[in-house]
């Protein structure tokens, strides 16, 4: 229903006066190409793209229909295109029509092309007709490999094309021809693949055929220009104190649990909690202080599990200690709520509604699991949530200065991710993106849901960071396709590091962007995918408060904050009192579970498109 009233909208826009609707608009047409639907054949497509002052909404009218969500591919390639010029998506409304002659296999292999076209518009760039492309776009600039390159390069060349760019490392390609023979009164026909040098395939058509890697390249062939992201220095000093501060409190906390845990912990749990603890240590004695934070976290985790199970024995406990929670949870998001949002604080508080929403979800499973142990475990879990909102909460003292932020602007934000990530989703899954990263624990699907509660309960900071964690796992999704060995895995992890870097540094102009660099330096101690996953998060977390500060009317204000007071019931009295100021759990880490899921996710296979 969403993309029908979305195409209704474009239609009746389309009917009506350009200079009534697109005033102040910018426009840019390109061609690309595409497979016709059950036949190895390519076809050319026209693809206008009008970019308008808005408020970040997408249009798409697609004649006649493709099998792929082209909204999924245009709503990726309009966020890709402002991220790359350094534009508020916020800021633009985006129409694009997309027209073909024959039904096509639409979406993956027009994104790299709808990206050219959107950064034109956004740049007042002319684009040379005579160059063509096929590739998927990555959020991050890269293009994707895709199928059936020899029919488009074929299709291109009828067309004028005297340039064809393709994905990197797709040159050598394969094509299906069909023979006929005759046999007697008979004839045979069988179908065969050969393989194809492109470049040398292009020569005969014409045609100089190019691998390219990234958008930047492709834009020196169509444009002759290139988009250089302004370079950013991260102030690492003025984030390690603050991480210090919560590794120091946590360690505290930790060794405080430990004396009760340690009393009735049998020998292997005790192993894997002293393990953790070690890890903390050792973390903390090399700088990375929010590693340092998570591994003590996951030690109090496994406390928190073992005195559960040695102390709630029946329902009634078990129902008690729910309430308990449920108490503490309400009253750290009173206290949340009686904040006004800056910059900075905003990013405390949503990552505290976030957590608070997480601990809900952990209740429950434990109230409705199929199992004792799963029930005390949920319970554990959910109580840890909590402790992890207060620490997020007890940071809020150390913030000195912030820049205020109005809550209309966060919830428009919010509702803008919370569509973005659902449309991001949608297309992933659409087009095979890595199933381990689109479902089940810790997944974007997850996020996803947990930022449409966040949402629909009126927490819209939360609702911003799980809906921009569901963003990035639907697009690493998509670029798993593209990653088939390590050296690449390595090449995407190097690129994206740096990428986070400048950004951080850019967001230090506005703010303090703690949340960021938290997840940067998780990033540094972190192995193989999860590096890239914690990268990127930190990046897109770094950014959005660029494009905040970027288009608010900001004022930098001295604030002055209180020490969250966190109050029970009389007949619950829990360790809830005074708590903040000892600054407990933290959540962090990725599960095991999902660690060894992202075992299974390295795969590789290219999409016909």
């Amino acid at each position: 229903m969403k993309k029908f009233l979305a195409s209704l909208v474009l239609i009746l826009l389309l009917l009506t006066p350009a200079f009534a609707q697109f005033e102040n608009s910018s426009e840019r047409t390109i061609k690309a190409v595409a497979v016709v639907s059950g036949e190895n054949r390519g076809a050319v497509i026209n693809i206008t793209v009008i970019v308008t002052p808005g408020n970040g909404k997408v249009f798409v009218s697609v004649s006649p229909f493709t099998e792929i969500d082209m909204q999924g591919s245009a709503q990726l390639s309009a966020l890709t295109a402002c991220d790359l010029t350094g534009k508020d998506f916020l800021k633009h409304d985006f129409f694009y029509i997309i027209e073909a002659k024959s039904t096509i296999v639409g979406g993956p292999s027009a994104g790299a092309v709808m990206t050219i076209a959107t950064i034109a518009a956004l740049e007042n760039l002319t684009l040379r007709k005579d160059v063509f492309m096929t590739g998927m776009i990555y959020p991050d600039g890269s293009i994707g490999p895709v199928g059936g390159i020899p029919y488009k390069l074929e299709a291109a060349a009828k067309n004028g094309a005297k340039i064809f760019l393709i994905p990197k490392g797709q040159r050598i390609s394969q094509i299906q021809k069909t023979v006929e023979r005759k046999q007697g009164p008979f004839v045979i026909i069988n179908t065969k693949t050969e393989t194809v040098d492109l470049v040398e395939y292009g020569k005969k058509l014409g045609v100089d055929v190019v691998e390219v890697d990234n958008i930047n390249q492709a834009l020196n062939y169509y444009a002759g220009v290139e988009l250089k992201q302004e370079v950013g220095n991260v102030t690492q000093e003025k984030y390690s104190n603050l991480m210090k501060i919560l590794a120091d409190r946590m360690k505290s906390d930790t060794t405080s649990l430990y004396s009760e845990f340690e009393r009735i912990a049998g020998e292997e749990v005790k192993k894997r909690v002293d393990e953790k603890i070690s890890q903390g240590d050792e973390y903390y004695n090399k700088g990375y202080f929010y590693s340092a934070t998570s591994s003590y976290f996951t030690a109090k985790i496994l406390m928190r599990q073992e005195i559960y199970r040695n102390k709630i024995k029946d329902e009634a406990e078990l129902s008690s200690e729910i309430r308990v929670i449920q108490d503490e949870i309400e009253s750290v998001r009173k206290v949340a709520e009686s904040y006004e949002l800056g910059l900075a604080s905003f990013q405390i508080i949503g990552a505290s509604q976030e957590r608070l929403a997480k601990a809900e979800n952990y209740l429950k499973k434990a109230m409705n699991a199929e199992s004792w142990d799963s029930a005390i475990s949920n319970l554990a879990l959910a109580r840890e949530r909590v402790e992890s909102a207060k620490v997020w909460m007890s940071i809020l003292p150390e913030i000195k200065k912030d820049r205020i932020m109005e809550r209309d602007e966060i919830e428009k934000r919010a509702e803008f991710y919370l569509s973005t990530a659902e449309s991001i989703f949608v297309y992933s899954e659409s087009i095979g993106g890595a199933r381990s990263l689109l479902y089940g624990d810790n997944s974007a699907d997850e996020s996803l849901k947990l930022a449409e509660t966040l949402y629909n309960d009126g927490y819209y900071a939360g609702t911003i960071f799980s809906a921009i964690d569901s963003m990035v796992k639907s697009a690493l999704a998509i670029e798993l396709i593209g990653i088939n060995s390590e050296e690449e895995l390595n090449k995407r992890i190097e690129s994206s590091k740096i990428s986070a870097q400048n950004s951080i540094g850019n967001a230090e102009k506005y703010t303090t962007p703690m949340l960021a660099y938290a997840y940067y330096e998780f990033a540094e101690t972190s192995e193989g995918f999860w590096k890239l996953y914690y990268y990127k998060l930190s990046e897109r977390i770094a950014k959005t408060l660029s494009n905040i500060a970027g288009k608010l009317e900001v004022k930098l204000v001295n604030v002055e904050y209180r020490n969250p007071e966190i109050k029970t019931t009389p007949e619950v009295r829990t360790i809830a009192e005074d708590y903040i100021v000892r600054l407990p759990g933290f959540d962090l880490i990725v599960s095991v579970t999902s660690v060894l899921a992202a075992l299974a996710i390295l795969r590789t296979g290219l999409r016909r498109s």
